[in-house]
């Protein structure tokens, strides 16, 4: 990634992870609460059998509750976990409960990495996608590390769904030629479906 690139990712960065640090945790809740309410009607959830949610971290949409009823509808669930953090790479672990995300990596919930719990890509209807900032592309500007683009390199965008509040959404984010893009984008207030080029 080219200096230019880096140094416009991290402007943005700042400015929405900034934005996103000062919600409210009470209406952090309410507006996560409200976006699924979306997300559950969406066809490609009520189809999907084995979901894919990350862990929510800091003032992330919260994911708990989904998580939760999730399981409850008797979805198959599996979230992100990483075994080497210098690696860079992320696999995805099936849980029964929130509560088997007991480990921390970068400060982030994940469960023990057991092989027999591990799922392949091909097995996951749907992944949602955190992000601190998306655009109408559907793409986004995460932390900065790269795991969820390397991840979701060859699944596909209509399989995706980028989590945030409202005000993550902009125009423009920057993106480079390893950037993967969401098919859509829920909000507690729309569904933003991502236009193919």
């Amino acid at each position: 990634m080219n200096d230019f690139l880096k140094s416009e990712k991290r402007k943005v960065r700042y400015e929405f992870l900034n934005l996103r640090d000062r919600i409210d945790p009470i209406l952090a809740s309410a507006y996560s609460n409200m976006i699924f309410a979306r997300v559950k009607k969406l066809p490609v959830y009520e189809k999907a059998k084995t979901v894919m949610f990350y862990l929510s971290y800091g003032s992330e949409v919260v994911t708990d509750g989904m998580i939760s009823s999730a399981i409850d509808e008797g979805k198959s669930v599996v979230v992100p976990a990483i075994q080497n953090p210098g690696d860079g790479e992320m696999c995805a672990i099936k849980i029964l409960k929130i509560e088997d995300a007991y480990q921390s990596v970068y400060g982030i919930r994940q469960p023990e990495i057991n092989q027999e719990d591990a799922v392949s890509k091909e097995d996951i209807d749907l992944v949602f996608v955190p992000g601190i900032a998306f655009d109408y592309e559907g793409y986004r500007t995460g932390y900065g590390k790269g795991y969820f683009d390397r991840w979701l390199k060859g699944f596909s965008p209509e399989k995706t769904i980028g989590l945030a509040y409202d005000f993550q959404i902009t125009d423009k984010v920057p993106a480079g030629k390893y950037d993967m893009p969401v098919g859509s984008v829920v909000t507690e207030k729309r569904i933003i479906q991502v236009k193919k080029n």
